[in-house]
């Protein structure tokens, strides 16, 4: 792999790890059993907020590396739309074994529509700026 390559997909990688890495942080466990984690504090309606923006930011990485790898525009677009949306399923997935957490059809919804709205504005941009 060129450095190039290396480049374009570094951000996407580090991006799934850092949402695996908070979705590994217990949830609202027995504070006699072990310390509340920082994800204890964010309130759940804030939680499932952020799904959006995560998502819609894994969707935009994964567009703008496979562009950069040369996909056609539409293939990247649908590309990152799925990798993202199967990402947010199996971390829904990870996160029934993580103690004080829960799987949520409402997560996986936020994942998938994050997914959907990131990878059409990252389209969208690349679109525009060749018109431009």
């Amino acid at each position: 792999m060129t450095p190039a390559v290396v480049r374009s997909f570094a951000p996407v990688f580090a991006w799934m790890i850092l949402l695996y890495a908070l979705s590994s942080l217990p949830g609202d466990v027995d504070s006699t059993v072990a310390p509340p984690s920082a994800i204890a504090w964010v309130p759940p309606a804030l939680q499932n907020a952020l799904h959006l923006p995560a998502y819609g930011l894994l969707a935009w990485l994964w567009f703008r590396a496979l562009d950069a790898y040369g996909w056609k525009p539409v293939a990247a677009l649908f590309a990152a739309f799925l990798f993202s949306s199967i990402f947010g399923g199996f971390d829904e997935l990870h996160q029934m074994r993580v103690p004080g957490r829960y799987a949520s059809l409402t997560d996986l919804a936020a994942n998938v529509l994050g997914s959907a709205a990131g990878a059409a504005l990252a389209w969208r941009r690349k679109r525009n700026a060749a018109v431009a």
